[in-house]
């Protein structure tokens, strides 16, 4: 019984320390302790050769640790099950029953009225208020169980479930030790059996915390023999004085008894203050190294920005660590990509790993270092089971830790077998568990700037393309400026040269006719021919002057018939239009005037019709141009229609862009069509063009028609 007891007690003892503040923690602590104090209080008892002394005993120490069990175990399950702690009250009322229960064993024989002696030793005997005692703890005890079952059935996850299945078993195991109130109520000689049912509960919670990771078992193994070993100079003395006084402790009254067992316990809370953690440090060295590498380790990692230090600096770190000769880090170089091995211990491992894997997709979601010992042991994951032995088979690894930013599966690291062959223990596992985050972070980081990087590298890329494409530009653009000065040039010169060849015609004209005057018959024929020459020579250069001749500083716009401005290029390109066989055909309906420049109008439709000739030359084909104005609701129209190459679609938006041209340089300047455009907006009109690649190509132009006198009278 005692060596049951302190098993328990330094159990209860190491769990409370690893989390005070938790409540699942607290409550366990609880059960160990109470039930420690019955099998320790029960142990003196069965010791005592006083039948006296032994009842004393059992009212002031042992039936303290039975009082307090029920309620103690109904405690555990209420926290352990329900994190909000909703039945809190039920767990005071039972502490205060159990007091209340306690208060009439010790200051009363209402509880315990005497005892007797079996062959074990002595035992105590129950009164009239054992029968509501034995109600109290059976009501506690199956409450427990009530609540351990339903918690199994309200469970979803399986691992959950699994834990409170042993945990129930074992519980119902150790409500058997009831067993114990019988000789208590009655005179029958049944040995006291509750200290081995809590001595199987034992393994059972073991087993449970050991495959289904209720607790850390390992660490609690170690910290036991630990605290056994390294406690035993503060319990030797304690030993030697119970051993070799054993008479006078016998003797003792339980006040006498009390008041040293207090001074027991405050020595030991001065040991477990300032000794106990110096020791704890020495037998924990592993622990404590492995903090200082995950704060060296850290450090490290936030100073290294490339991707290959990165990965080298953790696989390295990896194999110094744990002793191991196989690493591997697999790394998503894009979110929702394939996991890919970007390096690997030995070196040379080619693995990949689609997303869609189920034992990634679990990786990614749950986001925990598993152990390959846990997929078959741990029923969460049954469902892929077959996939993550496979995963760790490929791998050769024996744990993989997922790297997880913001439920982004960056990568994962894989460690092998270690040297020594033994397993990864709990401190190796939180240390893997610490570095994860800081790691992952690191690594996503890193593949953020290779991201960046070979953007800007894409950019710059770009950029130079588009120079060039610009620059080329630029030089067509002043190619093509240089042309219009040489065509503006020409057009002065033509202009000059018109009106010297003007001057000669003019004499020849007048002289022809004087000659005519005196010649008769076939001289006069051809003296008419001359004249007849001259005659359309000076037509034509009129004609030219007029297109040739500049604007006024200040022109004013008067009222224009838009058909004789069309008539009048046509005469003047009708000639060069014949000779480049192409057909014009004219449809001019009876139209309102507009205000306008007719010199400005005769530009518009010359380099119309000149576009049209050109185009129609590309297709290759007999041309035809068509020119035809109507009017329509206030608007007057007119259409210039080639049956020419026709123009893109793409560039139906730019033609009247400036200097934009489909001809090559040297062909055409890109201005003609934007100068049109704004001769005629300029007059409060809009010009707009369709067209059909290999069928040619419609300009429409509509101008506010002016009404006359005439017109106004009849519109009345």
């Amino acid at each position: 019984m005692a060596t049951v007891a302190a098993l328990l007690t330094a159990i209860g003892v190491f769990i409370l320390k690893q989390n005070p503040r938790s409540l699942n923690n607290t409550s366990f602590f609880v059960i160990c302790s109470v039930t420690s104090i019955w099998l320790f209080g029960a142990s003196l008892v069965y010791c005592t050769r006083d039948l006296e002394l032994a009842v004393k005993w059992y009212r002031s120490v042992t039936f303290l640790g039975v009082s307090l069990i029920a309620p103690s175990i109904y405690f555990f399950s209420v926290s352990w099950l329900e994190p909000t702690f909703r039945k809190k009250w039920l767990v005071v009322i039972g502490y205060v029953l159990s007091f209340v229960f306690y208060a009439s064993a010790h200051f009363t024989p209402w509880m315990v009225t005497g005892g007797r002696t079996y062959f074990w030793g002595h035992y105590p005997t129950y009164g009239p208020m054992a029968y509501p005692f034995l109600t109290f703890f059976i009501f506690y005890y199956l409450a427990s169980l009530v609540n351990f079952r339903t918690g199994y059935k309200k469970e979803t996850r399986a691992l959950k479930r699994e834990q409170i299945r042993f945990i129930f078993m074992a519980y119902l195991i150790t409500f058997f030790g009831a067993l114990d109130f019988v000789p208590k109520l009655m005179n029958v000689a049944l040995y006291p059996v509750g200290y081995i049912m809590v001595f199987l509960w034992l393994p059972i919670v073991a087993y449970s915390i050991i495959r289904y990771r209720l607790m850390d078992i390992e660490t609690v193994i170690h910290k036991t023999i630990m605290w056994t070993i390294t406690s035993f100079l503060f319990a030797v003395p304690i030993l030697f004085l119970a051993y070799f006084g054993r008479e006078w402790l016998l003797n003792l009254s339980p006040a006498a008894f009390t008041g040293m067992t207090l001074a027991v316990i405050v020595l030991f809370g001065i040991y477990s203050r300032f000794i106990q953690p110096r020791i704890d440090h020495l037998f924990q060295r592993r622990r404590w190294d492995l903090l200082q590498v995950l704060e060296k380790f850290t450090d490290e990692l936030v100073h290294l920005r490339e991707l290959e230090e990165l990965t080298r600096h953790i696989t390295e770190s990896m194999r110094k660590v744990f002793y191991v000769d196989e690493v591997s880090l697999l790394l998503a170089k894009k979110e929702g990509g394939a996991l890919e091995c970007i390096r690997s211990l030995p070196p040379g491992r080619s693995l990949r790993f689609e997303p869609s894997h189920p034992f990634i997709q679990w990786l990614e979601a749950n986001d925990v270092v598993v152990l390959q010992e846990y997929v078959d042991a741990d029923p969460q994951y049954r469902p892929f089971k077959e996939a993550a032995r496979k995963y760790f088979d490929m791998v050769h690894a024996r744990i993989c830790v997922p790297l997880v930013v913001s439920r982004r599966l960056v990568g994962i690291i894989n460690i092998g077998q270690k040297a020594s062959l033994k397993s990864f223990g709990t401190t190796e596992i939180n240390f893997l568990m610490d570095l994860r985050k800081t790691t992952a972070i690191a690594l996503l980081n890193s593949l953020r700037s290779i991201e960046m990087q070979e953007n800007l590298r894409r950019w710059n890329i770009e950029l130079e393309k588009k120079v060039v494409e610009r620059t080329q530009e630029l030089n067509e653009t002043q190619a093509q400026l240089i042309q219009a000065e040489k065509l503006a040039s020409i057009g002065t010169l033509a202009g000059g040269i018109a009106h010297e060849i003007n001057n000669p015609l003019t004499a020849v004209l007048t002289n022809v006719q004087m000659l005519r005057m005196g010649y008769q018959g076939e001289d006069a024929e051809s003296l008419a021919l001359i004249e007849e020459g001259a005659k359309r020579c000076r037509a034509i250069i009129s004609k030219l002057m007029r297109y040739a001749r500049k604007s006024d500083e200040i022109e004013t716009t008067e009222k224009v018939d838009l058909n004789k401005i069309i008539s009048s290029v046509c005469d003047f390109l009708g000639y060069q239009l014949k000779q480049e066989d192409i057909e014009l055909e004219l449809s001019l309906a009876e139209i309102s005037l507009i205000e306008a420049v007719a010199n400005e109008l005769q530009q518009v439709f010359t380099n119309l019709i000149l576009n049209a000739k050109d185009a129609i030359q590309a297709a290759e084909r007999k041309g035809r141009v068509g020119i035809r104005t109507y009017q329509r609701e206030g608007l007057v129209y007119a259409e210039v229609s080639d049956n020419g190459i026709g123009i893109k679609k793409e560039n139906l938006v730019r033609v009247f862009d400036p200097f934009f041209t489909t001809k090559d340089v040297g062909e055409g300047t890109g201005l003609g069509l934007t100068v049109s455009s704004g001769i005629v907006e300029k007059f409060r009109g809009k010009i707009s063009v369709s067209s059909e690649i290999g069928h040619g190509t419609t300009f429409t132009i509509q101008f506010p028609c002016t009404k006359t006198p005439h017109e106004l009278f009849r519109n009345g």
